[in-house]
């Protein structure tokens, strides 16, 4: 597909620089019309309890967004449809981006960090960039470790769906039933529709033999006890599947508590 795609004037990317020695690194990656920056107070609040990440959130480039009449905002990658379980999609630019992101993990590999010590993650659009990037063998469409599948820390998924549906299945990576695996999505979202990341889940599982770790709906809320540590199987081969309740498209405070101590977990230091 045809699109003109602009560079982001921000830069490639905005880096949060781990505290202590650099032993693990996340790529994470943002929704539709936002930034990086749009993302470095949330990773503030939470890289405390992880000193030693380093965290790189990219800027996509700027595009025209069909579904925004043409408006151009910053995307990973055009939509035709507000439907996004509309089979339409805009494999072009899903796999630029997918091969960016290859880039981007080979970049860290060449740095000394080991792929089983990445974590690629995202939001919404970001989200779906993840999986595509994370857990698919890409061939002559990927770079590097994406040719043939990388074998990651794990995936994290935020309010995301399943990119390219139909070939997905046919571009699994090798590693992705080994791989630790978080969902995360509200289930008011009325942007990015709470049934798309069920059935994103069901192809992973059902159809690519993830194993299925939990299915959990949870307040949006952290409990007013705190968190435990043992509670459920974050961080453990296989997906883990959580929803918030009455949230919508939003990264809800359970959510982002849920992605910590999956990186804890994942990205031990």
């Amino acid at each position: 597909m045809a699109t003109r795609v602009i560079p982001s004037a921000r830069g490639p990317y905005e880096v949060v620089k781990p505290s202590v020695n650099h032993t693990a690194t996340v790529i994470f990656l943002h929704g539709l019309g936002d930034s990086g920056n749009g993302w470095l107070q949330i990773v503030r609040m939470i890289k405390d309890e992880l000193p030693h990440i380093k965290w790189l959130l990219p800027n996509a480039p700027s595009r025209s967004i069909t579904a925004n009449r043409g408006f151009v905002m910053p995307g990973w990658f055009d939509l035709l449809s507000w439907d996004l379980g509309d089979k339409h999609e805009d494999r072009d630019g899903m796999l630029d981006s997918a091969r960016l992101i290859d880039q981007y993990i080979q970049d860290e590999i060449n740095a000394g960090i080991p792929a089983e010590r990445i974590v690629v993650g995202g939001f919404s659009q970001g989200g779906s960039m993840s999986l595509l990037a994370g857990l698919t063998a890409r061939r002559e469409d990927g770079l590097f470790g994406g040719k043939y599948g990388w074998n990651l820390g794990g995936v994290a998924v935020l309010s995301g769906w399943m990119p390219l549906q139909d070939a997905f299945p046919k571009m699994a990576s090798p590693h992705l039933a080994t791989m630790p695996i978080l969902m995360c999505h509200g289930t008011a979202d009325t942007v990015v529709p709470y049934s798309l990341s069920q059935k994103a889940s069901r192809i992973l599982t059902d159809d690519l033999d993830l194993p299925a770790l939990e299915n959990l709906t949870l307040s949006m809320l952290v409990p007013p006890s705190g968190y435990s540590p043992g509670e459920g199987k974050l961080g453990v081969v296989g997906l883990s599947f959580r929803s918030y309740r009455s949230a919508g498209h939003e990264a809800c405070g359970r959510a982002l508590e849920d992605l910590k101590q999956f990186l804890k977990r994942v990205l031990f230091q």
